[in-house]
């Protein structure tokens, strides 16, 4: 990446326009701050194609467009400010996403055991992680129960299925990407046993949404039994926004035009040897592989949906 990139200088929305702005897809990355700027390769694929920047009420940064039609934002972390990002860019008169397919795309911790490092997973289900009980049961033995269970006061299952059609197509263009691949990832990936001996791939999956910052094989166990009991297991992929920005999306009838592009950075448990305060958050290079074919696969998702429109929506 060059140091410098030259951005349109952001522009309050109602002196940016007079009429409803239209993109045909929204990109949300969730963070733009260095080590983690998950939002930086997507414009700098665009540079030539940004075509202004507003500022909307309530969105965390602003709104870059392309004169393509593609919309780039960030949700900031978490399931908070994921879901008030959303609501607050559905809810603006001005900026007309009706039409919009809705892509979130950053990085992701995963498993081991079932995904290389660098890898790129769309998610074909989201589990909300935070909705359910954890109960202090006292003196328990490994192997027994989690001290976990699904929350009992619940009007549904917290885990959104994404639109299998809208999925699929996106697979199609997502398994044509050439990968990045970096010898020092696998050389950190090979400390796990379980783990893949290849590089990165494109697959799909489960990914379990939470704001806890949870990592080690513990925990790890409770979020595979949460998966279980929801009948979407293995989860393959964990972060921060998506279960929010699902849930905002349906409640502005828009869930079915929604995508999540995730690339595992670390492993949610220690090599052995590691202590899990080493292991968290992986390495720079794992870092800046994941957030390389994050948008590499993004880009190739959307550029499908602008030449075909799966769901016939425009």
């Amino acid at each position: 990446m060059t140091d410098e990139l030259e951005l349109p200088e952001p522009e309050p929305l109602e002196s940016a326009t007079d009429r409803p702005l239209s993109p045909s897809v929204l990109v949300l990355p969730a963070v733009a701050e260095p080590p983690i700027d998950e939002r930086r390769p997507w414009l700098e694929r665009r540079a030539d194609r940004l075509e202004r920047a507003i500022s909307v009420p309530g969105s965390a940064t602003p709104v870059y467009l392309t004169t393509d039609g593609v919309a780039i934002t960030t949700t900031g972390i978490g399931k908070s400010d994921a879901a008030t990002t959303v609501a607050a860019l559905f809810a603006t008169p001005l900026l007309d996403l009706s039409s919009a397919y809705v892509v979130s795309a950053g990085i992701a911790g995963g498993a081991p055991d079932r995904i290389a490092l660098g890898s790129v997973v769309l998610a074909d289900a989201v589990v909300d992680w935070d909705r359910k009980h954890r109960w202090d049961r006292g003196e328990e033995t490994e192997g027994e129960t989690p001290p976990i269970e699904r929350l009992a006061y619940r009007p549904r299952d917290y885990v959104h299925r994404l639109e299998p059609t809208l999925v699929e197509t996106a697979l199609d263009a997502a398994r044509e990407v050439d990968l990045g691949d970096d010898p020092d990832v696998l050389a950190y990936q090979r400390r796990y046993p379980d783990a893949p001996d290849g590089g990165p791939t494109v697959d799909r999956g489960t990914t379990l949404c939470g704001d806890e910052f949870w990592h080690g094989p513990r925990y790890a166990r409770e979020a595979a039994w949460l998966c279980e009991r929801y009948g979407v297991d293995p989860y393959v992929t964990t972060q921060m926004e998506d279960a929010a920005t699902a849930t905002a999306l349906e409640r502005f009838d828009a869930g079915k035009r929604y995508l999540s592009v995730r690339a595992v950075s670390n492993y949610d448990r220690p090599a052995p040897g590691e202590s899990v305060a080493e292991s968290f958050d992986g390495t720079e290079a794992t870092l800046a592989l994941a957030i390389e074919n994050a948008e590499r696969v993004g880009s190739a998702v959307v550029s499908e949906l602008l030449e075909v429109d799966p769901l016939g929506i425009r």
